[in-house]
């Protein structure tokens, strides 16, 4: 019975410099701090635990790829960067093997998507900060609401393009012109996309009509969009100011959360393309069989005026810098005549319920950007 005793007590001793194996009797080399338990522990089974641990270490590891994140600058900053995101392939490293190559297209194209909806996001800010500016520190709301409480009408040129006398001002004109083109560009690609409807009351005339409603449609007009939002936003608050600062208590208060919004555009081919059909042959290409059309008020009669929320209607012209009286559009005023001209960046305020005019048919020519016209049309309901 030695052998027994001898392992109890090997495994209760302490020798320096050595240990004896409680499973054989060979000694085995430990350091002075090593004690019994130690080398107990050191030989027991791993737990649960403890094993999920290792076979987690011995997996492949996982990184997420931030490379989006760390690429995409500030939106503060981002018309300040050389180039987008997108446009920089060569800071995306491609591997050898076909595995590799797929995984750095599909980064590629991730950092592309990205890129471009922070542009189009910080386009659309910017837009509606323009518009503004534009209504609160260009446009002269003095002058209209006097021109509205006397007149019944205002006219405005220049409304987003007109160049003031400073560097940030001309910067912001050169801006103005720019969303101008894109706005009759995005006139012309909804016509083009089937997504206006023929005015049928103007059948003969090549006019065509659609609301700009945002929503699932921002996409199709952005900028029309976001101007007939800003302007809306804006412009009441001032002209109701305005309308009490010079005691125009006929004047009806105006609301700034809601309006309504149309897209009015001329196309040269279709008006001549109807005028085939419907005019005699000798007259097919003419502008001189246009019928002229009569004066009224947006709300129509007495009786409609009532019963309709519309109290300032804003025309603005779309059309191209050539676009001159000689290529029609515009508009007439019934009570002293005046004849208001479809020129480029012309806002012009009436009275839904009062101010009585007539459209002019448009007209135009067979030359490029001057085939179509258009003009965004919003009405401003009352408070």
């Amino acid at each position: 019975m030695m052998i027994p005793t001898l392992l109890l007590a090997a495994c209760a001793t302490k020798v320096e410099g050595f240990a004896f194996s409680s499973l054989s009797l060979r000694p085995v080399t430990v350091s002075p701090e090593t004690t019994s338990t130690s080398i107990y522990m050191g030989k027991r089974k791993p737990s649960m635990k403890e094993r999920r641990k290792q076979r987690a270490k011995k997996q492949p590891g996982y990184t997420i790829d931030r490379g989006v994140l760390n690429e995409l600058p500030s939106v503060d900053k981002w018309e300040k960067t050389e180039a987008s995101v997108g446009s920089k392939r060569e800071n995306i490293p491609i591997g050898n093997n076909e595995e590799e190559k797929d995984i750095a297209y599909e980064t590629e194209e991730t950092i592309a998507k990205a890129s471009s909806l922070v542009q189009a996001q910080r386009k659309s800010v910017d837009c509606l900060t323009f518009v503004r500016k534009r209504v609160e520190d260009s446009f002269p709301i003095n002058e209209a609401a006097k021109s509205l409480a006397e007149k019944g009408y205002f006219v405005y040129d220049g409304f987003l393009s007109k160049s003031i006398d400073g560097d940030s001002e001309n910067e912001d004109a050169v801006f103005g012109d720019a969303m101008l083109s894109e706005m009759m560009s995005e006139s012309s690609d909804m016509l083009a996309k089937d997504k206006m409807q023929r005015d049928i009351t103007r059948i003969a005339d090549g006019e065509f009509l659609a609301q700009i409603v945002g929503g699932e449609n921002y996409a199709l007009c952005p900028r029309l969009t976001e101007y007939v939002v800003s302007i809306t936003r804006h412009l009441p608050p001032l002209l109701n100011k305005e309308y009490d600062a010079i005691g125009a208590a006929d004047l009806p208060k105006l609301d700034s959360s809601a309006s309504m919004g149309t897209l009015r555009l001329f196309d040269r081919k279709t008006k001549l393309g109807t005028m085939s059909f419907l005019a005699a042959p000798e007259n097919a290409d003419s502008d001189d069989s246009m019928s002229e059309r009569p004066f009224g008020v947006v709300c129509g009669d007495i009786d409609g005026a009532a019963s309709d929320s519309r109290r300032l209607t804003a025309m603005f012209y779309l059309s191209s810098k050539q676009w001159d009286s000689s290529y029609g559009g515009g508009l007439t005023i019934e009570t002293d005549g005046q004849r208001v001209e479809a020129i480029r960046d012309r806002i012009v305020l009436l009275r839904s319920d009062t101010c009585s005019h007539r459209q002019e048919p448009w007209i135009g020519t067979d030359n490029s950007g001057l085939d179509q016209a258009s003009c965004a049309v919003v009405h401003f309901i009352k408070g």
